[in-house]
């Protein structure tokens, strides 16, 4: 899971498309490990699949996140959280995966959160950056 931070100070939410995630909600970043991949590396990965962004620094947090993921029929998915500080730029977001997305300051990221389950442990995780 990445929360990206851009060196702007604004963090970013996907909005999820309904017919691939089967809920329209607005996210962060998530998804899983490949085979031999750390946590680490998993994160760069899905970041540049889901955004193109240009990573500047991974940052790994002490929490983990819970949440039921809908695409795989409610499955519970536990991932250890990123704070990621990537250039604020337009993402280059698949239409099959998310519909748009949007640059927030931190009240209205944290407004915005889709799946309540999460939005504490984002909270946290926003709150722990010393530079926010």
């Amino acid at each position: 899971m990445a929360v990206i931070k851009s060196d702007k100070e604004n963090f970013l939410l996907l909005r999820t498309n309904p017919k691939f995630m089967k809920e329209d909600v607005w996210f962060v970043v998530t998804g899983s490990l490949k085979k031999g991949e750390t946590p680490k590396e998993a994160v760069k990965r899905e970041v540049k699949e889901e955004t193109n962004l240009k990573i500047i620094k991974i940052i790994p947090t002490k929490y983990f996140c819970e949440y039921e993921w809908p695409k795989d029929s409610g499955k519970m998915h536990y991932e250890q959280a990123f704070l990621v500080i990537a250039k604020e730029d337009c993402p280059k977001i698949t239409s099959f995966e998310h519909l748009e997305y949007k640059w927030l300051n931190k009240k209205e990221f944290i407004n915005l959160i889709g799946w309540k389950d999460s939005k504490k442990r984002l909270i946290e995780i926003l709150n722990a950056d010393k530079n926010n």
